[in-house]
């Protein structure tokens, strides 16, 4: 009980209708403390960070804190279109990516041009969406900070998680590859979705002296090289693994990257003239393909059960 003077006159006031008072004011601190870290986006996240991302130009050198970073790399990797599940499980990927490439230089410093992941920064990011900025940063920064220290492991240590924007209709597995050392944990899954994409299938033509003279400087060889010399191996999946002439081998990823090729899963086609080279999907085929993990999102599958489709022998831990 306490004595207050209100107006000239002595009352008498509760005293616990000022501790209602005070417990109701920190109450609602509290709410929008909750709020605020949520709507926050790149603040809450990157605050949290205990890795950052290192970028040299220019202008100069900029650390960025690693979540932060991660908005700016998901918005590289993934259409504006793309799921929110879809967007959490990739937000999973790219951190995972950078953990691993930080413990294995020893460094929670991590340099952008060494990890070979772009990213883009709050201003390129606005002049990307324009009016459309605010919606898209929070869908980015909320797939980031729900998935926020979460990476994935195999056997007990973060590792590399390769992705691709369209499988040829089913990923590659590591076993039977050159990168099984890699990737051991790599298993060969269906992708039903990926080839009702409109960019499932693409064609280009050559001459057959321009395939016959781009062989040839392949293979080091001074003469032309026909196509109809070389021997193809492909894996389970139906990618070109190996092409060989006269002893000599490349693989079919340099093929793809020569020419310029969507993916290395392809079959030819010629005539007298000309070479038809038909290719199935986007990308090296390894790891997680997005269209197929968009589909997956907007079927209602969560993020975790995702990447537990692409990554079944990987488990999410909280690093």
């Amino acid at each position: 009980m306490r004595r207050m003077r209100i107006n000239g006159k002595r009352t008498v006031s509760n005293g616990r209708y000022l501790s209602a008072a005070v417990l109701f004011c920190v109450g609602l601190v509290f709410l929008y403390g909750c709020f605020h870290e949520k709507q926050s986006g790149s603040t809450a996240v990157s605050a949290h960070s205990r890795y950052v991302v290192v970028t040299e130009s220019l202008a100069g050198r900029e650390e960025v804190p690693l979540e932060e970073y991660l908005i700016g790399a998901l918005a590289v990797t993934v259409p504006e279109d793309f799921s929110a599940q879809a967007c959490r499980a990739q937000a999973v990927i790219l951190r995972t990516n950078a953990v691993w490439f930080a413990q294995e230089a020893g460094s929670e410093r991590i340099y952008c041009q060494d990890l070979g992941q772009n990213f883009l920064t709050v201003r390129e990011l606005e002049e990307k969406w324009g009016d459309a900025y605010a919606e898209q940063y929070e869908k980015l920064a909320d797939a980031v900070y729900d998935t926020r220290d979460q990476i994935m492991q195999y056997e007990g240590i973060p590792v590399e998680l390769p992705y691709f924007p369209l499988s040829a209709g089913m990923t590659r597995s590591g076993e039977g590859l050159a990168l099984q050392e890699t990737y051991p944990y790599l298993q060969s899954v269906p992708c039903t979705a990926d080839p009702f994409s409109e960019h499932f299938e693409q064609e280009i033509i050559l001459t057959q002296s321009e395939i016959a003279k781009t062989l040839g400087e392949m293979f080091d060889s001074e003469e032309e090289v026909a196509w109809e010399d070389i021997e193809l191996v492909w894996d389970s999946a139906g990618y070109v693994t190996e092409m060989t002439w006269k002893e000599k081998r490349i693989s079919g990823e340099q093929f793809r990257a020569k020419l310029g090729l969507a993916s290395a899963c392809f079959t030819v086609e010629q005539d007298k003239n000309r070479l038809y080279i038909v290719t199935k999907g986007i990308g090296h085929g390894l790891g997680m393909s997005l269209y197929e993990a968009n589909e997956m999102g907007k079927e209602g599958k969560e993020y975790q059960e995702i990447l537990g489709y692409f990554f079944p022998d990987c488990e999410i831990v909280k690093n």
